[in-house]
């Protein structure tokens, strides 16, 4: 015997709701499965050609859209709560570390005679004297056209260098000596400079000048 659904649909002798729509069946007293909860038997493996309700554990023919006995949807899917997506760092990278870039110093010398001026800017060391091609020596400062030969200047007579960002006068053992604001130096012993002191050597007098 079976009992149709108000659609026609055909469904087996006391089913409570059709299994093709789902649509509660007269004559059967719906079951309310939120209000009467039935204790779902052990999930064992379905057999083949049947259907696991997952709602109430009901053996179904496969291929049937609803529950015979609860009415729940077959074959439906079970939710996934899906994993939060990995948030993605807006942050700006950091930024680097901005290295300190030591200023070039810069400074002039002057000879009082006639005015020329040797740049010592960007040099970390200058050699003063007289260019002697035969010794095959070419300081950086060059006194013969300004009275250097005549006026007791050494080929290798002095050297100014940079030394922790402070310019330094240095005696290279000269025969005329070096002098710095009329002091006489010692000979390899560096001495700081200052803006406009006065270097003498031998007779040439310099002016040091910071620019």
């Amino acid at each position: 015997m079976t009992v149709r659904c108000s659609l026609g649909h055909e469904n087996p002798d006391g089913s409570a709701f059709c299994d093709e729509c789902g649509e509660p069946l007269s004559g059967a007293a719906p079951v309310d499965a939120a209000a009467a909860p039935q204790a779902a038997p052990p999930v064992a493996a379905p057999q083949a050609g049947t259907e696991i309700c997952p709602s109430c554990g009901a053996v179904n023919p496969a291929g049937e859209a609803f529950c015979s006995n609860c009415g729940s949807m077959l074959g439906a899917p079970a939710a996934v709560a899906s994993a939060p997506a990995p948030a993605v760092s807006t942050a700006a990278p950091a930024a680097s570390v901005a290295t300190a870039v030591p200023a070039v110093l810069t400074a002039r010398l002057i000879v009082e005679a006639d005015n020329q001026e040797f740049d010592l800017s960007g040099k970390d060391t200058i050699v003063i004297g007289r260019e002697d091609a035969v010794s095959n020596i070419f300081p950086d400062v060059d006194l013969t056209p300004h009275g250097g030969e005549e006026g007791g200047v050494s080929r290798l007579h002095a050297r100014i260098f940079v030394d922790n960002g402070q310019y330094m006068l240095e005696d290279e053992n000269s025969t005329n000596f070096t002098f710095l604001n009329r002091q006489k130096l010692a000979a390899k012993t560096p001495t700081p400079l200052h803006d406009d002191d006065e270097i003498r050597l031998g007779r040439v007098l310099l002016r040091f000048k910071e620019a």
